[in-house]
């Protein structure tokens, strides 16, 4: 186990963090030295192409990696490495980091009644609700008055928002310092979309927790997250407020430019490969400004307190100016 010497947080910090899927041939590098500090009491949303690695950095930070993956690195956590020791803090997982599931049929048991589902979390925690009101409170937060009814009731006579709503509920019940969405909108009509939205603002303005959300959905990210990272062939290439609204790495404006709004603007070339191992930085194949130093050493990462986290030798000169 490894333990920070300095004051213990509630934030995630990960440094140099790999993880690793061997196939035939090589290995899949589907994250591949993240160093990065998610802060908690803020939200921050995760985008990137598919393929990038955002769900890979989520289960990660969830510990719910398949055992034969390869992962090195360090998670930090009140002071503790909860990737080399994910046994020091009890409960961490599910009571302390809490997930929301993406699909809800996919996540509930069609043959136990809704309450009943609510009791096994809840007992996770050693947390006892014999008269239902933690269960009820919860489910009058996220719009469901009628709790009871939804309570007795099992998932398939609850419509696709009102199992929405359970879930998030679920998620909270035990009272996390973080929760992880993964591409909660995936897949979803707008009614359907404009209830996780709702959702999850609930959450925000009521929960004092930090919260990462993995999507492709900008509009989400833009409504939500004070802060976004940009991932790109498994690296955080660009971290902070402005990424949106002023973007600073080549990646991340050829990623905007390509939105219909913007004029649709496809990105040159592809990703590199999975299992591709190059010298230099990730995107400088397709980036119009890349220069010869680009394809020979990954640049650095610039961490200033004014400054965005970017990794771009040419983008960090100029913001190095300002």
């Amino acid at each position: 186990m490894v333990t920070l010497n300095s004051t213990a947080t509630l934030d995630l910090t990960l440094q140099q963090l790999y993880v690793h899927f061997p196939v035939p041939g090589g290995l899949v590098r589907a994250v591949d030295g993240v160093d990065i500090c998610f802060r908690h009491g803020q939200i921050t949303g995760i985008i990137g192409e598919s393929g990038c690695g955002k769900s890979v950095l989520g289960q990660a930070v969830l510990g719910i990696l398949p055992d034969y993956v390869t992962r090195s690195g360090s998670i930090f956590y009140r002071g503790t490495d909860i990737l080399a020791d994910n046994t020091a803090l009890p409960g961490f997982y599910g009571q302390q980091i809490a997930l929301i599931p993406q699909n809800p049929g996919d996540s509930l048991n069609p043959l136990r009644r809704i309450g009943r589902q609510f009791d096994d979390i809840l007992q996770t925690a050693g947390i006892r609700d014999k008269t239902d009101q933690r269960k009820q409170q919860l489910l009058d937060f996220f719009g469901l008055p009628d709790a009871a009814r939804v309570l007795a009731a099992y998932p398939h006579e609850l419509s696709g928002g009102m199992l929405q709503r359970v879930l998030c509920a679920m998620s909270i019940c035990c009272s996390p310092n973080w929760l992880l969405a993964d591409e909660p909108t995936k897949g979803l009509d707008e009614t359907a979309c404009g209830v996780v939205y709702e959702n999850l603002q609930k959450i925000k303005t009521g929960q004092q927790l930090g919260m990462l959300i993995i999507t492709h959905d900008l509009q989400l990210a833009r409504s939500i997250c004070a802060n976004i990272a940009v991932m790109y062939a498994g690296q955080i290439v660009e971290y902070g407020p402005q990424v949106l609204t002023d973007p600073r790495h080549p990646y991340t404006q050829a990623f905007l430019a390509a939105l219909p709004e913007n004029g649709f603007q496809p990105l040159p070339g592809l990703p590199p490969l999975p299992q591709e191992e190059l010298p230099g930085c990730r995107f400088a194949p397709r980036c119009a400004s890349c220069h010869e130093r680009c394809l020979q050493a990954v640049p650095p990462v610039l961490h200033r307190s004014k400054q965005p986290h970017l990794q771009c030798r040419r983008s960090m000169t100029a913001a190095l100016r300002k």
